[in-house]
């Protein structure tokens, strides 16, 4: 017990002595990881704080996705959907059966793509093909729409490897 009650006046000392290195507003917050070294955040300070007022971390969009089979799911309905864009095309338009994708060359987004003829990551070819041959409009970077055609990309390119190797 008489540890416990010299510990204050050791972390005073120690502060005197080293300093905490961090903005006043920082050190009056005992649930900052670098305020608090007993803090259990402190070992992953990007990890939810059990301290914080907040519920929890914002989410990217409501409602959120509960399996990638959910986002997968949703993803190859789009896949067949000829109404995302006015053209009549679907994305299985060009796609059916693996074809135009290349895939037998194992590349991972972001690669060059001739078609658009510059380097892109996976939501931007998506993006690209909903504008240009599907003639719709381009999902929104945090969409679930856009993390669903994704998802069933994933999906559809391991079931190729799955059928496909050598």
């Amino acid at each position: 017990m008489l540890v416990m009650k010299q510990m204050p006046a050791y972390f005073a000392a120690f502060v005197l002595l080293f300093g905490l290195q961090m903005a006043p507003a920082q050190a009056a917050n005992p649930c900052n990881p670098c305020a608090n070294p007993c803090n259990p955040c402190a070992a992953n300070p990007c990890a939810v704080n059990p301290c914080s007022a907040d519920a929890g971390p914002t989410p990217i969009r409501k409602p959120a996705f509960k399996s990638f089979q959910e986002a997968a799911d949703l993803g190859k309905k789009m896949w067949n959907d000829e109404s995302l864009g006015t053209s009549g095309l679907a994305c299985l338009s060009c796609h059916a059966n693996y074809e135009m994708l290349n895939l037998d060359r194992n590349q991972n987004f972001p690669h060059f793509v001739k078609m658009t003829n510059d380097v892109v990551t996976l939501d931007q070819m998506i993006n690209y093909c909903m504008i240009n041959p599907m003639k719709g409009k381009q999902f929104e970077k945090n969409s679930k729409e856009l993390t669903a055609m994704a998802a069933y990309f994933r999906a559809y390119r391991m079931q190729y490897l799955k059928e496909n190797r050598k």
